[in-house]
Order: structure tokens, then C-alpha cells, then sequence
């Protein structure tokens, strides 16, 4: 509601010009023009639409989920937490998955809707939460201005340990989200028994060297992505057999491809900033040299296999990330060429999973992937052995008709 002031200046051509005065949008009142009110309303509807930007295609608009109604009765409600900003947003402020796994879980009879969380309002969300039966955390961690990782994972604790059902639990998040998962896991089928985790760095220094001195070794740092801080290490050709600080070692970065040489003692120093610092850890694992032919992600809600795929690195490469030019091909669980996969690690390994982790009281979360990498085939048969694990926050944007297993 706004106003325009004009002041009539000379006219031309016999008609009378305008020129504004003053503009005012500061609480125009319509008490004296109430019949206005149903303009009003539509206008106030309008703006609150998203609207496709000029020349863009019907589908930009029709792209934002509109929230349906809540039930009448519901059997209980469940809260979808997220924090204002950040890159996973869409035009109406939530991440693309949101209301549609809000919407699934209303067409289920459970009243659900999202809400935002900063420092600020700590005390007022957590208040709200422990009105619910359960809550989906749908935070990227450390990514949004006004919101500390630590506060927001000691508030989820409070409401987790007075029995409201939490998707998925901060310590679930990290404990499955860190490095030395594969060292906890590695006496199952889907981990590798040679595996060492380094949290200091005399440790490292006493370790690594006998590693790599074995044959070609993977380092990863905990605190990395998209393949920063993962090193494919082996002693260079000529120098094999006892090795020492100055054995010169081959290294590929995985984020990049790239390729460099160092001494033992060189790299192992400058990998000590991989160990210092918060959540600082080095995991020291065999090189599986059928990375060349991609790993295979399989994305997962709850104890359910949804989707395999496989991500084919550039020729040369061990990189899998889109931006490396790696390949990705997407196999439902039950197509022949991931079946193996699907029923060694679902039967198998899945059940022994969180006990693995130190986890055995807590579900297994809501929406996580696993990373396998192939091993070496036994009895004809491919293996697989995992890379990573991941439950922070993955998103089913391009798989939105999964929101009704979600719910």
C-alpha cells in the first residue's frame, strides 16, 4: 500500500503534465477506504507468489513447491529445520527438497513444516522442537552466516535426549561423516583390514613410512571434499625397498589430478596440517587400483537402496567429480550390473554398520550415501570396499518422487 504526490506543471500540446513529488510506503493507512481490502488481499497474494523471471520458461514459476494444507487430525508433528542463505536454496528461501518432503509427510496425516534456525532464535526453535514427535535436521554444517555448528549440535542433543526422534542425531553425522569410519569398519566385507587412522603427528611420521613402503598408499584428510587432501602416495620407480626420509614419493591429488614429488619427510610435513586443528585426522588406506574405473555411489533412505551411480573419472584420472570431467551413470538397485553390490552390502554389512561406529543405539539416518570403490575380483566376482559415508544434509532435489519413502 503506497502513495504518489504530483504537482501539474505547464501543459503541452493543451494537456496538462505531472511530476512526482514524493513517494510514501510507510504504513499507508485505508481506514477510510475499507471496501479496498479484497484488492488488498489479492495484491498481498501476488507478491508473495515467486514469479519466473522475464523470458524465462513456464517451468521456472510453476518450480516452487506450494505447501499443502495440514491435516484435520494429525498423528504427530514433524519439524524439517533449516538456516536462512546458503547455495542449496530455492526461490522461496527453502532447500528444493523441503516442502516436498514436508507435503509427503502431510499426505501421510503428520502435520509438518519447515522452520528456520540461527544463534539468535536458539532457545525459541528449541522450544518448538520439543513440542514435536521428530525432526529432520537439513543443515549444511558451517555454511550460514549467524549460525555456530557447536550451539546448533548441543541444542539438537538437549531435544534428542528428552525422546524426541531426531533425523539424524549431530553425533550420527559425525562420527559416520569422519574419515576414520573405515577404520572402524574395516573388519567387515565392505572395509579393508589394512587401514590406520593418524591423530597426531607421531604417529603418522611412525606409521606412514612403513605404509607406502609396502606399496602404493591413499591418504585422506578428514576435513575435505570434492577429492581436496586425498593423495594417491607410492615410492618412486628406482627407489622401492627400505626407505627413509628422502625416498622420494609420486603424489596425486584427487581433487584435481594433479601430480607431484616429495621426500617422505617433505610430504608428511606439509601433511601435518591435514592432523592439526579441530577434527584433525589422516586416514592411511591400500590404493585400490581399479579407482580408474570410478566409484559407485549408492544413495540410501534409511535401510532402503534407492539408486546406484556409477561416477567414471576422466581417462588418466582418479578424480569422480563432475568438474575433473568424470562420467556419472545412474543403475537402479536391482539392475543386474550393481546387484552383487545391493545384496553383499544391504544383507551383509548394513546390519553391523552403526555397531561398527560406535553407534548401536542410534538409527540409521534418514538420507545418507555410501562411495564404494571396486577391489579385486574373488571367485569371478567383483568386490567393493567403501570410501566414504556421508549424512550431512543430502539432498533428493532431482528425486523428489522419493519424499513418500522418506516421509
Amino acid at each position: 500500500i503506497w502513495t504518489a504526490d504530483f504537482i501539474l506543471g505547464d501543459k503541452v500540446d493543451g494537456k496538462d503534465t505531472y511530476f512526482v513529488g514524493e513517494f510514501n510506503c510507510s504504513c499507508v493507512g485505508i481506514t477510510q477506504q475499507l471496501h479496498l481490502v479484497e484488492q488488498v488481499a489479492d495484491a498481498a497474494i501476488e507478491i508473495s507468489t515467486p514469479k519466473a523471471p522475464e523470458g524465462a520458461a513456464p517451468a521456472a514459476a510453476a518450480g516452487v513447491p506450494v505447501m499443502k494444507p495440514q491435516p484435520a487430525n494429525p498423528e504427530g508433528t514433524v519439524i524439517v529445520l533449516e538456516c536462512r542463505g546458503g547455495s542449496d536454496k530455492g526461490a522461496d528461501g527453502h532447500r528444493r527438497d523441503t516442502i516436498p518432503i514436508c507435503n509427503a509427510l502431510i499426505k501421510k496425516d503428520w502435520c509438518a513444516m519447515p522452520m528456520f534456525y540461527d544463534d539468535e532464535c536458539c532457545e525459541k526453535v528449541k522450544a518448538e522442537l520439543l513440542t514435536c514427535k521428530g525432526f529432520i535436521a537439513r543443515v549444511n554444517p558451517g555454511t550460514y552466516a549467524g549460525v555456530t555448528q557447536s550451539v546448533l549440535d548441543q541444542m539438537l542433543r538437549d531435544v534428542a535426549s528428552k525422546g524426541v526422534a531426531m533425523m539424524s542425531h549431530p553425533d550420527v553425522m559425525i562420527k559416520m561423516g569422519a574419515k576414520d569410519a573405515l577404520v572402524k569398519i574395516k573388519d567387515l566385507s565392505c572395509g579393508m583390514p589394512d587401514t590406520y587412522a593418524y591423530y597426531d603427528i607421531e604417529s603418522f611420521k611412525e606409521q606412514f613410512p612403513k605404509s607406502v613402503a609396502s606399496g602404493t598408499r591413499v591418504l585422506k584428510q578428514n576435513r575435505g571434499s570434492q577429492g581436496e587432501g586425498i593423495w594417491v602416495c607410492n615410492v618412486k620407480e628406482g627407489q622401492e625397498g627400505e626407505v627413509s626420509g628422502a625416498t622420494m614419493l609420486c603424489l596425486q591429488e584427487a581433487f584435481d589430478n594433479h601430480k607431484e614429488e616429495k621426500s617422505i619427510d617433505e610430504f608428511m610435513t606439509f601433511c601435518e596440517m591435514y592432523i592439526k586443528g579441530e577434527n584433525g585426522q589422516l586416514i592411511d588406506q591400500r590404493f585400490l587400483p581399479r579407482i580408474v574405473e570410478g566409484e559407485l555411489r549408492v544413495n540410501m533412505i534409511y535401510k532402503t537402496p534407492t539408486e546406484v551411480v556409477h561416477k567414471k573419472p576422466a581417462e588418466g584420472g582418479i578424480s569422480a567429480t563432475l568438474a575433473s570431467g568424470a562420467k556419472y551413470v545412474s543403475y537402479k538397485p536391482e539392475d543386474e550390473e550393481v546387484k552383487d553390490l545391493i545384496d553383499t552390502f544391504v544383507n551383509k554389512d548394513l546390519p553391523k554398520v552403526m555397531p561398527a561406529l560406535g553407534l548401536e543405539t542410534a538409527p540409521i539416518p534418514l538420507i545418507w550415501t555410501a562411495d564404494f570403490i571396486l577391489g579385486d575380483k574373488v571367485d569371478g566376482k567383483d568386490t567393493y570396499f567403501v570410501g566414504e559415508f556421508n549424512c550431512s544434509c543430502v539432498g533428493i532435489t532431482q528425486q523428489l518422487h522419493l519424499t513418500s519413502k522418506v516421509a
